[in-house]
């Protein structure tokens, strides 16, 4: 390597692992009991406070058991370390299901940044299950698959619900929350988010002690969620875009969630709330697993601006449509092997 290459190559190096540490807003879930007025409009009151600061934050007290987490990473450790022939057998399909090679995928997201070189991750995708008496399921209508589990994992599937079930369970519990701190009415979001399509990507991310230019573990993007549920991973990674557009390494106390909001939740509240932009750098050593639970309405899910959120004054900015469209044509339009499995059967 030429002297100027490696100047370049430490260059950005700095670049992305010198960035500074902030500590993220906390919603201490600690005094939520379900049902509870005052609770709620208590714990909304610093949900609103965190909304005009930045589109992070970091729950606690949160009842996800460790035990469940830890679990999952158990479980995808053992897969990710299969052979190849193994893993690509189950190659992720049209449904957003399945296993994506290390290098393989790319983000290339326009609106924050293009695309020089691909990811350095694996990944494994699994969602919430549809029945199959479901018109779309029997229709085989694009994301309504059923999830693909790798039998060579004993109990990876058990690990899996297990895990999407409390997850599911939390996110649903701060939709009250959400709902004061928006001025709507209660249940608001309640028929959004039956037969949800949320999902859960279990990712790894090997060490890389010295990074090439541009190498990263995931380019900058935003989520197509309403929320993005993370728990707090083995190894640092994951970086966030303030609105001034500069980046930090997120602070989140041990045992903590990590929760990020979507453009779901942007286009309903007319971007009162804003998808954050946010990338992860390869762990200097050892090996960083994520578990990303992405909290998502149902397909047919109308996006359309809420009442409290637009006006004369404040007109909405975008067009209403199905959760469907604005997710598989942002999907198609960052991820090129989303795209390129459109017109399949």
């Amino acid at each position: 390597m030429s002297q100027t290459a490696e100047r370049e190559r430490e260059t950005f190096e700095q670049s992305v692992r010198g960035v500074p540490h902030r500590t993220l807003p906390i919603l201490d879930l600690a005094s939520l009991v379900d049902g509870d007025t005052a609770s709620i409009r208590n714990l909304a009151d610093n949900l609103r406070q965190i909304l005009s600061e930045i589109g992070f934050l970091c729950v606690v007290n949160h009842g996800v058991p460790p035990s469940v987490i830890t679990g999952l990473i158990e479980r995808s450790a053992e897969f990710f370390a299969l052979p190849e022939a193994t893993k690509t057998a189950l190659a992720i399909n049209r449904h957003e299901r399945g296993y994506t090679p290390m290098n393989v995928e790319v983000i290339q997201d326009s609106d924050i940044g293009g695309a020089s070189r691909n990811d350095r991750n694996e990944a494994f995708n699994f969602g919430m299950e549809y029945p199959a008496d479901d018109p779309n399921v029997i229709s085989g209508k694009r994301m309504y698959g059923a999830n693909v589990w790798p039998e060579s994992v004993p109990g990876y599937d058990a690990a899996a619900r297990e895990y999407m079930a409390h997850m599911e369970r939390l996110s649903k519990r701060l939709l009250p929350v959400w709902e004061v701190a928006l001025g709507l009415e209660p249940h608001h979001f309640d028929a959004s988010f039956e037969s949800a399509h949320s999902y859960v990507r279990t990712i790894r991310y090997p060490g890389k002690a010295v990074l090439d230019v541009e190498e990263l573990g995931i380019r900058p993007h935003v989520d197509t969620s309403f929320m993005t549920l993370l728990p707090r991973e083995n190894e640092p990674g994951l970086q966030v875009m303030d609105a001034d557009g500069e980046w930090f390494w997120p602070d989140c106390p041990e045992g903590g969630i990590v929760v990020n909001f979507g453009l779901y939740i942007e286009r309903l509240s007319n971007e009162v709330v804003r998808a954050t932009p946010h990338r992860v750098i390869p762990p200097v050593t050892g090996t960083r697993y994520s578990l990303p639970f992405f909290m998502c309405p149902r397909l047919e899910a109308v996006v359309e601006c809420l009442p409290t959120c637009c006006g004369p004054d404040n007109p909405p900015r975008y067009q209403p449509e199905s959760f469907w469209n604005l997710h598989t044509d942002r999907m198609s339009k960052i991820y090129p092997h989303f795209a390129a499995k459109e017109g399949e059967g």
